[in-house]
C-alpha cells in the first residue's frame, strides 16, 4: 500500500508569514494554482486513490477536491490530520514572536505552546494515531492524505525515528507530496518519489 501525503495549497497567511493553526483560511489564487499543478501531476503519473483523507479545515479540503477532482462527500474527514493548534499566536506574523520559547521554528525541543496551543507530543500522538489507522484499516492500493505543515513534518519525524530538535529538517512546500510505502509495520518514506509542486508554482 501506497500513502501519498499532501501539504495544502498556499493562502494568504503563508504568503505573508502567519501562523493559521486551526483558523478557517482559504486558498489564494496561488494556492489555487499549485491545487491545479498536483492534479496535473498526479494524471501525467497515472496516479489514482482508492481513499482520501483529509483534515477538517477549508483550505485542505479544497486542495483535496482540486487535486483529485473529487467532492468533499467523498473524502474521509480525520481530526487527526488538522495543523497544530498555535492558540494566542494565531493569526500573528512569523517576527512577532521571534526570540519567544512559543515560537515553533526557533527551536522545537524547547517548544512552550502559547495560552490554547497544542504540544508537540499531542501532535505526535495524533499523527502517530493517523499512521496506524492507515496501516491497519488498507493492505494495498493508493491512500491520499491531505494535511498541514506542521502536522506533515510530525509525520515525518515519527516516521524516520527522528527527534523534536529535527522538525524542520525536512522541506514541505505547499502542495508539495511525501510518499510513503506500507509494508506490514513498516512505514518507508521514499525520498525518490517525492512531488515538489512549489517548484513549478510559489
Amino acid at each position: 500500500m501506497r500513502l501519498y501525503i499532501l501539504r495544502h495549497g498556499q493562502t494568504n497567511f503563508n504568503g505573508e508569514k502567519r501562523f493559521q493553526g486551526r483558523m478557517q483560511t482559504e486558498l489564494n489564487d496561488v494556492g489555487i494554482a499549485q491545487s491545479e499543478k498536483v492534479a496535473e501531476l498526479f494524471k501525467e503519473s497515472g496516479i489514482k486513490f482508492d481513499k482520501v483523507f483529509c483534515s477538517p479545515l477549508e483550505r485542505a479540503i479544497k486542495t483535496g477536491e482540486i487535486a483529485t477532482g473529487l467532492t468533499r462527500d467523498k473524502f474521509i474527514i480525520d481530526d487527526n490530520l488538522t495543523e497544530i493548534d498555535f492558540g494566542t499566536n494565531e493569526g500573528r506574523k512569523y517576527e512577532e514572536i521571534k526570540g519567544e520559547k512559543s515560537n515553533i521554528f526557533l527551536s522545537p525541543e524547547t517548544y512552550m505552546p502559547p495560552k490554547g496551543g497544542e504540544s508537540l507530543e499531542t501532535l505526535k500522538f495524533r499523527v502517530k494515531r493517523f499512521l496506524e489507522r492507515v496501516r491497519d484499516e488498507n493492505s494495498e492500493g493508493n491512500i491520499l492524505a491531505v494535511s498541514h505543515g506542521t502536522a506533515i513534518h510530525m509525520m515525518l519525524l515519527y516516521m524516520r525515528g527522528m527527534e523534536f530538535s529535527d522538525l524542520w529538517t525536512e522541506h514541505v512546500g505547499n502542495c508539495n507530496v511525501k510518499v510513503v510505502d506500507v509494508e506490514g509495520w513498516e512505514l518507508k518514506v521514499r525520498d525518490d518519489l517525492q512531488i515538489e509542486t512549489d517548484k513549478y508554482i510559489k
